[in-house]
């Protein structure tokens, strides 16, 4: 299983709408996984009376993702700026 680092991992949160793709990458999850994990997210949009973005492919917003999966905007950003200081 390939791993992320901290910057490529802070690049993807960076976007405010997220794809099934971007969820497995963060997520380190099958593709079924990421698809369960976007649905359940939208239907908690569209239970609360908003609307998503009608397109091919579904995006959720990646702030709600990340509150999903418990991952730490702040403490990810703060691992990435010290990477890219190493580099």
């Amino acid at each position: 299983m390939i791993y992320l680092t901290y910057l490529e991992l802070y690049k993807i949160i960076c976007e405010p709408w997220i794809s099934v793709s971007g969820i497995r990458k963060i997520a380190r999850c099958s593709r079924e996984t990421a698809i369960n994990i976007r649905n359940t997210i939208e239907r908690q949009i569209i239970n609360s009376g908003k609307n998503l973005p009608n397109c091919k492919t579904k995006y959720v917003p990646t702030r709600l993702v990340l509150e999903y999966l418990c991952l730490d905007e702040e403490y990810i950003s703060q691992m990435a700026m010290q990477e890219k200081k190493m580099m």
